[in-house]
């Protein structure tokens, strides 16, 4: 009777106290190989994420290995332009900005990819505010500008410039505070007009509406004060 085959753990990050932490060159050389070569199986403890669909704060949710210090991901590099050589970084608020070189990942003495580091920028570059939050692409060698990566993304918690994690509240147009403006004084003044008439609906309202009409008609008829 032939002996069963051993039984492999699903998700090896479930024993206690197992980080999953891989090298660069793992990373490159079994996950993104396994990914790239349609071995989904063996490489589905990384999901693949559209990164910059995302803010960086909103993607550790999206991770299969819970950390409190890195999460990973595989993730299509899109190109900014159709026809261009520049790869998609932007997301709503904010953008992904390159730093550095792009810098070589080798196993022995062979270049098997290279490995980028990226800072999240709140708002437009070039104008936008460094965050904590940055992340280390990795690519194969010898492959198109909009091939898969593998993204690993980090926050750097003694980081001591902005922390801003939700986008930041547009300030009306100059027309829309003119509208708001316009709006309360229309509700001033329907709240003044409602009291008045309120007032003049009233007993003593009455009598002012009679004193008031008395004066106008003595003051269309100046005779009936003056005597010839």
């Amino acid at each position: 009777m032939a002996a069963a085959p051993p039984i492999e753990p699903a998700v090896t990050t479930t024993f206690p106290g197992f980080k999953f932490s891989p090298t660069d060159i793992e990373l490159i050389s079994y996950y993104l190989k396994r990914k790239m070569d349609g071995l989904e199986r063996s490489v589905e403890i990384i999901p693949e994420v559209e990164i910059y669909n995302f803010e960086p704060w909103d993607l550790p949710d999206k991770s299969i290995v819970k950390s409190d210090s890195e999460w990973f991901f595989f993730c299509a590099r899109g190109k900014k332009y159709p026809h261009g050589s520049q790869n998609r970084r932007a997301t709503k608020i904010g953008y992904w900005k390159a730093t550095g070189k792009e810098r070589n990942v080798k196993s022995g003495s062979e270049v098997i990819g290279t490995k980028r580091t990226l800072v999240f920028h709140i708002g437009r570059a070039p104008k936008g505010g460094r965050t904590e939050w940055l992340m280390h692409e990795y690519c194969m060698i010898g492959v198109s500008l909009d091939a898969l990566v593998i993204c690993r993304l980090r926050r750097n918690t003694e980081f001591q410039g902005s922390t801003i994690q939700k986008p930041p509240q547009p300030s009306l147009p100059l027309d829309k505070h003119v509208n708001l403006r316009n709006e309360a004084i229309s509700e001033s003044i329907y709240g003044w007009e409602t009291m008045v008439d309120f007032y003049l609906s009233s007993e003593s309202g009455q009598e002012l509406l009679s004193e008031i009409a008395e004066s106008s008609q003595s003051s269309q008829n100046p005779q009936e004060f003056f005597h010839v």
